[in-house]
Order: structure tokens, then sequence, then C-alpha cells
């Protein structure tokens, strides 16, 4: 029996490198998956890639910095599989390439809203559905959506 069977996990920031790696590798172990994040093309290519290798998976746009949002994905998960049970907080921004003395202070309420109050919001509402679903955990990352 693989590790994650009859589990659902959500990772945010899915479409791409370690949130799309740890999407593929919890869907080997058996879970079902569920893939946020905010470019519909690299998330559908997540699921095509789970799907192709016999499991499971949703692709659930969202922008973890909008609490509706976060509200609307983690619904979606209940909806669709049932539970939820571990959740992978990949999704993160990082500065613009360029010079910190051009950095705008838009830039740096971006990244604060995504990368700490978003991840903040994920928790907010992911707690309480692996909690209902029966437990399980929670991991957070420092990735690039």
């Amino acid at each position: 029996m693989k590790m994650f069977t009859d589990k659902v996990v959500l990772v945010t920031g899915g479409t791409s490198g370690i949130g799309r790696t740890t999407a593929l590798a919890f869907a080997r172990e058996g879970a079902s998956v569920v893939v946020a994040g905010r470019r519909e093309a690299g998330g559908q290519e997540t699921v095509a890639r789970i799907e192709q290798a016999g499991g499971r998976a949703l692709f659930v746009p969202a922008d973890i910095a909008i609490e509706q949002e976060v509200d609307r994905l983690v619904a979606r998960t209940l909806d669709v599989f049932g539970g939820l049970h571990f959740a992978f907080n990949n999704a993160g921004i990082f500065l613009p390439p360029a010079p910190v003395t051009e950095t705008t202070a838009g830039d740096i309420d971006r990244i604060l809203a995504v990368n700490v109050r978003g991840t903040a919001l994920c928790m907010k509402y992911e707690i309480p559905a692996i909690l209902q679903s029966g437990g399980g955990g929670v991991c957070l990352t420092g990735g690039k959506d």
C-alpha cells in the first residue's frame, strides 16, 4: 500500500517547480491531489501529468492573497474529494530582479500579501478541514508560484 492512499493533499503553487514536483510525488504515493495556483496552463499540465500516471487530480485557480479565493479553494477540495488530509503551502513570490533601491512599496506589499498573509489564510481554512477529515498535517515552504 502506498503511503497516501485514500488521502487528499492540497498543494499551493503547484503549477511549476517545487510545487509541481511535490504534487507529482504525493500522487505517486496514492494521494488525490488538488493543485492550486495562478497559472491555468501550468496547473492543467500538473494535473495532466498526474492523471497520465493513473492518479487523481484537480486544478483550482487561486490567488492565496485573496481570502475569498482561499475559502473557495478549500471548499472545492471538500466538494470534489470529500475531505482534506494534508496541505503543502508552497505558493510564494520574490522581489523583481532589480536593485533593492528600486523596489517599490507596492512590490513589498504584494510579497507580504502572498508570502505571509496568504499562507496564514490558507491555514485558516485548511486546518479546520483537515481536522474535520480526521487529522493530517500542514507543511510550509519557501516556494515560488
